[in-house]
């Protein structure tokens, strides 16, 4: 068993099989579990690649292989001992996924980590959401069914898992101790386990795993652990843990005792999970739960009981799924004006400096309402500036009662008639961040139990604005980020360049879109679209980082689109930059000839990115699809190719990210299809008005994700260069 752990830890280290890219890109995916390995192309049905143990299983077949013809060669059978190829849920019914807990079989051979006829589970998970061209093929993961635990951890995860991403691509991390040596050292940690914790293996090994305990972890979840090893059993925890660099995660942990053949034990395995957010989702659960138990105490009937506590269940889960303080806003106003009979009201936040009030939307107020309201000096004499000072909640029964109470209010603006209002400060700890202002159509008493309420929601309202203000924030930053990486479009003669930036509309959702244009010294004219993966500020650095090294590359010298790629790749792997992304790179130019036949021709190479579409002047539109190639990051020795087509006068071409043809609900293929639909509907509109055409019909005013386009015009070379080609300055 040491030798197994021992060869795993080589086998994380280096690339195994014929094919290094897969090879290298594979344990990120698989988490270096034991296991036979095995990928699967589900358009031909076939197996591409396996690791050393999946070969064992089967050692004479030649790749690729059908999957069935594979089963019969490794002696797949059920458990119950009929061939697995004749059951109800055969190897390519199981490689797609299905059933999604995978089921239990056994190979005819044994293999380095396998004895012949051990039970083994099989998962089948298609690679849905990774990036091309793993997108088409689907994983086959044959383990070994030794750690009980942690099968159930994977099988479980199963279930939810295509809601996601793949299961085995989560956060599950391993790590393998040696309890036979002092202090039971940890000899092995999947790369994963660096990824969960920011320890490389160098600084964990040979250390206790009770490195990743901290002064605030609890010393009854570390005992249940270290009783359940003592006693050689498999024991699990969710226990507080600290990163490399001190940040806090909530770390579920499950630790099975591994045995020899003589019952010895020697070794222990560990599967880790980040469940920080489902910790903390469930104690926001909890506590909504406490505030509407704390409210139906409150009440006096059982009636009101329920009432109040629906509204602070309902707000509670309403306000999870904002994301703007707009959203936080109109979920404010619907739900507790609603659920308290209110006719309407709004949130107001405080400025930094606590000197004014902003209302958010004054959409849910009296129609009469002067727009003067909109803001108000934290000072004056109005109920809402009074809430906010004394930090307390200020009601009234009438409109009568409030004039009373306020007698120079009408200085800043005429009050709208209204019946009862509200005004509860949004407090987070001494920190006022809004108020809510709630109003009734007629006079109205509020009793305790509604004003208690109406306290407990302003708290959940605080905590969402205060999410929704950082979320903007960082929203902001990334796009800041992102833009300052546009580039402005050089104007080549007789060419015209239009581009668009789309961020999604929802979510913080920012990253590694871009577009890039580059007049080169010899009159050629060079075209980038590309997709850096993720959507966040890592991704944004790693597109600039891309951008940057492509943009010199391709002015550097003259040499073909797909040598100008590997060049980059070689340099992110030498340069240390991680990231994948996926690229086109196109390259615009004129020999004498072409020039005389009034053509310009374009030579791209695609770097497992989504084809160009050339759009001609009588309005047919041509995909310039091709075999697809390697992602940028990925395998920098893959062989890549140049592809060449002519651009003839009047022709558009446009380069274009994921975002514009990919939604909930459509395809790519339907979605390429929809814009070839409307690039024909538009061939007679300028290019600009073209773009903002495809905007509004592919994308709307919602976008799901960001989207990057680059439309290239080729004018008439006959005759005078058109304004619209650049009538600034000449490439």
């Amino acid at each position: 068993m040491s030798d197994l752990f021992d060869s795993h830890a080589r086998d994380a280290a280096a690339p195994l099989g014929d094919q290094p890219a897969l090879d290298a890109a594979l344990p990120h995916v698989v988490h270096d579990y034991p296991a036979a390995v095995m990928l699967v192309d589900t358009a031909s049905n076939q197996i591409v690649y396996v690791n050393d143990l999946a070969r064992q299983l089967a050692p004479d077949v030649t790749l690729p292989i059908d999957v069935e013809d594979w089963s019969r060669a490794a002696g797949l059978q059920v458990a119950a001992g009929g061939e697995l190829v004749d059951s109800a849920t055969p190897l390519t019914q199981v490689a797609q996924g299905d059933p999604e807990r995978g089921r239990q079989i056994s190979a005819a051979l044994r293999s380095q980590a396998t004895e012949a006829r051990e039970a083994l589970w099989a998962i089948g998970m298609p690679l849905l959401d990774a990036p091309p061209p793993l997108r088409a093929r689907s994983l086959l993961i044959l383990m070994p069914v030794r750690f009980p635990t942690a099968v159930a951890d994977v099988t479980d995860a199963a279930v939810v898992g295509r809601a996601h991403r793949s299961v085995l691509a989560s956060g599950l991390a391993l790590a393998i101790s040696d309890p036979t040596a002092e202090d039971d050292p940890l000899i092995w940690v999947s790369r994963s386990f660096e990824e969960l914790t920011g320890y490389t293996r160098e600084e964990v090994v040979g250390r206790n795993c009770r490195l990743l305990q901290g002064d605030d972890t609890l010393p009854a979840d570390v005992a249940h652990l270290r009783d359940g090893i003592a006693q050689e059993q498999t024991v699990s925890k969710t226990i507080l843990n600290y990163r490399q660099d001190g940040s806090a995660f909530y770390n579920h942990v499950v630790i099975s005792p591994v045995f020899d053949a003589e019952g010895r034990l020697t070794h222990r395995v560990g599967v880790l999970t980040d469940v920080t957010g489902q910790v903390l989702a469930a104690r926001e659960l909890e506590e909504a739960h406490a505030e509407a138990d704390r409210a139906r105490k409150a009440q006096a009937a059982a009636e009101e009981v329920g009432r109040f506590g629906r509204l602070l269940l309902v707000l509670s889960e309403s306000l999870t799924a904002t994301v703007t303080v707009e959203d936080v806003a109109a979920t404010v106003s619907d739900v507790v004006a609603r659920e308290l009979g209110a006719a309407g009201g709004g949130l107001l936040l405080a400025d930094a400096t606590q000197t004014h009030l902003d209302f958010v939307s004054m959409d849910a107020m009296p129609q009469d309402t002067d727009a003067a309201w909109s803001r108000l000096t934290w000072n004056e004499d109005a109920p809402i500036s009074l809430a906010a000072r004394s930090r307390q909640g200020v009601f009234y029964r009438d409109h009568h009662a409030l004039a009373k109470a306020h007698p120079s209010i009408t200085e800043h603006a005429d009050v709208p008639a209204m019946g009862a209002t509200a005004n509860v400060p949004l407090l987070l700890g001494r920190d006022v961040v809004g108020v809510i202002f709630l109003f009734w159509n007629e006079p109205h008493v509020l009793p305790t139990a509604q004003r208690a309420a109406l306290q407990a929601a302003a708290r959940y309202t605080a905590q969402a604005v205060q999410r929704a203000t950082l979320i903007a924030e960082r929203r902001t930053a990334a796009e800041t980020l992102q833009n300052s990486l546009l580039t402005r479009l050089p104007e080549p003669d007789h060419l015209e360049l239009r581009a668009r930036y789309v961020p999604a509309a929802t979510e913080e959702h920012v990253g590694g879109d871009w577009y890039d244009a580059i007049t080169l010294p010899d009159g050629a004219t060079t075209l980038v679209i590309g997709d850096v993966t993720g959507h966040d500020m890592t991704a944004a650095a790693h597109m600039g980082q891309l951008r940057g090294l492509l943009r010199a590359f391709a002015f550097d010298r003259e040499e073909p689109p797909a040598d100008i790629v590997n060049r980059l790749d070689r340099a992110l792997l030498g340069l240390h930059i991680d990231g994948l992304a996926t690229l086109v790179l196109a390259r615009i130019e004129q020999t004498e000839d072409d020039a005389q036949a009034g053509l310009r021709r374009l030579r791209w190479t695609n770097a497992g990115h989504l084809p160009p579409v050339l759009l001609l002047a009588d309005g047919t539109t041509r995909v310039l699809d091709t075999e697809p190639e390697m992602l940028i990051g990925l395998a920098p020795d893959s062989p890549r190719s140049n592809h060449s087509e002519a651009l003839p006068p009047g022709s558009t071409l446009l380069l274009y990210t994921d975002g514009l043809v990919e939604h909930r609900g459509r395809s790519i293929t339907d979605g390429v299809d929809d814009l070839r639909q409307v690039l024909t509907g538009a061939k007679d509109l300028p290019l600009e008005e073209l773009l903002d055409r495809v905007v509004d019909e592919l994308v709307g005013d919602s976008p799901d994700d960001d989207c990057a386009m680059l439309a290239v015009r080729a004018h008439r070379q006959d005759r005078p260069r058109p304004a619209e080609a650049g009538p600034n300055r000449s490439a």
